[in-house]
C-alpha cells in the first residue's frame, strides 16, 4: 500500500515538474532554432547589402574613358583600358575575397562579357564577347538601371553563391556597362558561424539561468502544494478508516487551502451527525423496547377478546341463520298452501269446464272423423298425381339425353367447320367465326342441358320423397281416425271423474283456508325473532371485525418495533465505528 502511495506521489510530482519545465524547454529549443535561423538570414542579408554597396562604389570608381575605349575598339582585349580594368578587377577580387568579379554589357539585345577579373594566367577566363544568361526578372531589372542582388543559388560550376549586378553610368547618367561580383556561400557560412557562436555565448547562459530559476521556483511551489495535498489526503484516509479526530492543516493561501478548510468543515459536520446518530440510536432502542413490551401485552389481551367475540358472533350467526331458515320454510309453506288453494279452485273450475269441453270435444271429434276420411281420399289422389309427375320427369330426362347427343354432334360439326375454314385461309375467315360461335353455342347448350338434367334428377328425388311422405300421411290419417273413436269412448269416463274432483276440491278449499291462518301467526313470531337475531349478529360481527383489525394492528406494531429495535442496533453499531 505504501509503495503504491509513493508511486502515485512521485508521479504527481513528475507531472507537475513536466507541466512547468517542459514548456520552458520547448520555448528554449524554439528560441535557439529561431536565433539560428535569424542569424543565418541576417548574415546573408548583411553580406548582400555589403556586396551591393561594394559593387555600387566600385562601379562609380571605374575609369569611364577606359570603358568607352573598350566599347569602341575593334580589338578590345589589346587596349590599355582593358588591361587597366582587368588589373583593377583582379585587385578588387583579392581584396574582398570575392569568388568572381567581372564586367559585362548588353549589345545587340544580348548580354556579353567585356572584362573578366580572372588571373592573367587563367586559360579559362571569359573573353570579350562571350555570351551571358540571366533570369527574366534579373534581365528586366538591370535594363531599367536597378542594382540587383540575387538570393543564394546553386551553380553547376561554382556551387552555392549569390551575385550583385549594378549598372556603370557616365557623367551624363547613360549606362555604359555593368559590374558583377559573385560571393561564395562559404563566406556567408563563415559569417553565420562566427555570429552564431557569439549569439550562443549570450543566449545560452541567460536561458540556463532562467531555467534554473524556474526549476527552483517550481520545486518550492510543488513541494508546498504537495505538502498541502498530503495533509488533505492523510485527513481523508483517517476519515475513511472511521477516525474523525484528524483534521487537515492549512499550509497554502490558494484553492488547496480552501479545500483543506472545506475538508475540516466536512469532518466537523460528519462528527456532529455521527454523535447525533449515536444519541438518537440509544433513545430509539429504548423506545422500541418499551413499544415492543406494550404491544406484546396488548396483543395477548386483543387475542383473548377476539376469541370471545368470535364465539358470541358464531352463536348469534347460527341462531340468525336458523331463524332465517324457519322464516324461509314458513314462507315456502305459505306459498305451497297458496298454490294448493289455487289448485283446488282450479280443480273445481276445471271439473265444470271439463263437462262442457267433453260435449264440445265430442262434436269436434265427429267433425275430425269426417275430415280424416276426406283427408285419406285426398292423400290417395295426391299419391296418384306424384306417380304421374315422376313418370313424366323420367320421360323429360330421356329427352334431355337426346338433346345432349344433338349438342355433341353440333360441337363435332363446329370443329369440322373450323378445320375446313382454316384450310380455306382468308376466304374462310367469316365461316370460321360462324363455326366458333356454333361451337360456343353448342358448349353453352351442353352446359344448360346438364343443368336441366341435374334439376330434373333433384325434382324426381323430391317427388319420390313426397310420395313416401304421402304414404306416411295416409297411414297417420287412418291411425288418427281409429284414435278419435277411442277418445270419444274415453270422454264418457272423464265426465264421471270430473264430478268426483269437483266435490273433493270443495273439501280441500276449507282445510287450506284454516292452515293458512295458522301459518300467518307463526310467521309473524318468526319474523320478530329473525330481526332481533340479525341485529345481534351484525353487532357481534362488527365488534369481531374491529377486534381482528386491532389484533392485526398490534401484531404489525410488534413487528415494526422489533425491526426498529434491530435497525437502531445496526445504526448504533455503524455509528460506534467512528472515532469522534
Amino acid at each position: 500500500m505504501s509503495n503504491t502511495k509513493r508511486h502515485i506521489r512521485a508521479g504527481l510530482r513528475l507531472k507537475l515538474y513536466l507541466i512547468i519545465l517542459l514548456p520552458l524547454l520547448i520555448i528554449g529549443g524554439l528560441t535557439m532554432w529561431t536565433t539560428q535561423h535569424l542569424i543565418q538570414q541576417s548574415s546573408l542579408s548583411t553580406l548582400q547589402q555589403n556586396n551591393a554597396i561594394l559593387t555600387t562604389k566600385t562601379a562609380a570608381g571605374l575609369d569611364q574613358a577606359a570603358i568607352q575605349s573598350i566599347n569602341t575598339s575593334a580589338d578590345p582585349e589589346k587596349t590599355a583600358g582593358y588591361k587597366e580594368l582587368r588589373n583593377e578587377l583582379i585587385k578588387l577580387r583579392e581584396q574582398t575575397g570575392a569568388m568572381y568579379v567581372y564586367m559585362f554589357n548588353r549589345v545587340d539585345n544580348k548580354w556579353i562579357y567585356t572584362v573578366d577579373g580572372a588571373p592573367w594566367d587563367d586559360q579559362d577566363y571569359s573573353a570579350y564577347g562571350d555570351d551571358m544568361t540571366f533570369s527574366q526578372s534579373t534581365d528586366s531589372q538591370m535594363q531599367t538601371g536597378q542594382v540587383v542582388t540575387t538570393p543564394l543559388i546553386v551553380d553547376q560550376t561554382w556551387g552555392e553563391m549569390f551575385s550583385t549586378f549594378t549598372p556603370i553610368k557616365n557623367s551624363g547618367g547613360q549606362i555604359i556597362g555593368y559590374l558583377g561580383i559573385d560571393i561564395p556561400a562559404k563566406t556567408v557560412n563563415d559569417v553565420y558561424k562566427n555570429t552564431l557562436v557569439t549569439a550562443y555565448q549570450l543566449v545560452i547562459p541567460i536561458f540556463t539561468i532562467v531555467v534554473l530559476l524556474a526549476a527552483i521556483a517550481a520545486m518550492i511551489f510543488i513541494r508546498r502544494m504537495l505538502n498541502q495535498v498530503g495533509q488533505i489526503k492523510h485527513s481523508m484516509e483517517q476519515v475513511t478508516e472511521g477516525n474523525l479526530t484528524v483534521p487537515s492543516k492549512r499550509m497554502t493561501g490558494d484553492q488547496l487551502g480552501e479545500i483543506s478548510d472545506l475538508n475540516n468543515a466536512m469532518i466537523a459536520h460528519i462528527t456532529n451527525m455521527i454523535s447525533s446518530i449515536q444519541h438518537s440510536s440509544d433513545t430509539l432502542q429504548q423506545s422500541s423496547g418499551h413499544i415492543s413490551e406494550v404491544s406484546g401485552a396488548t396483543l395477548r389481551q386483543t387475542e383473548e377478546l377476539s376469541r370471545a367475540i368470535q364465539e358470541i358472533a358464531s352463536g348469534a350467526t347460527q341462531q340468525a341463520e336458523q331463524t332465517e331458515q324457519s322464516v324461509d320454510q314458513s314462507a315456502r309453506l305459505g306459498q305451497i298452501m297458496d298454490e294448493i288453494g289455487s289448485y283446488v279452485h282450479q280443480f273445481g273450475a276445471t271439473a265444470q269446464q271439463l263437462t262442457t269441453v267433453r260435449n264440445t270435444v265430442l262434436r269436434e271429434h265427429e267433425l275430425l272423423l269426417e275430415q280424416g276420411k276426406a283427408n285419406v281420399s285426398s292423400v290417395q289422389q295426391l299419391q296418384q298425381l306424384s306417380d304421374t309427375l315422376a313418370e313424366q320427369s323420367r320421360q323429360a330426362s330421356g329427352i334431355s339425353g337426346q338433346v345432349q347427343d344433338i349438342v355433341k354432334q353440333t360441337q363435332i360439326l363446329a370443329l369440322n367447320a373450323s378445320i375446313e375454314a382454316s384450310r380455306a385461309g382468308e376466304a374462310g375467315r367469316g365461316f370460321a367465326v360462324v363455326a366458333s360461335e356454333m361451337g360456343q353455342l353448342a358448349q353453352q347448350s351442353g352446359e344448360s342441358i346438364r343443368e336441366i338434367d341435374r334439376i330434373l334428377g333433384q325434382f324426381v328425388q323430391q317427388i319420390v320423397l313426397i310420395h313416401a311422405e304421402f304414404a306416411r300421411s295416409l297411414t297417420s290419417a287412418e291411425q288418427q281416425e281409429s284414435r278419435i273413436a277411442e277418445c270419444m269412448e274415453s270422454f264418457e269416463q272423464v265426465s264421471q271423474v270430473s264430478e268426483d274432483v269437483q266435490r273433493l276440491a270443495g273439501d280441500l278449499s276449507d282445510k287450506t283456508d284454516r292452515m293458512q291462518h295458522i301459518r300467518r301467526e307463526v310467521e309473524e313470531h318468526l319474523t320478530h325473532i329473525a330481526a332481533t337475531t340479525e341485529q345481534t349478529s351484525a353487532m357481534t360481527e362488527e365488534v369481531a371485525a374491529s377486534a381482528l383489525e386491532q389484533q392485526q394492528s398490534v401484531s404489525e406494531l410488534t413487528d415494526i418495533s422489533g425491526n426498529l429495535n434491530n435497525l437502531a442496533g445496526q445504526l448504533k453499531g455503524q455509528a460506534d465505528k467512528f472515532i469522534v
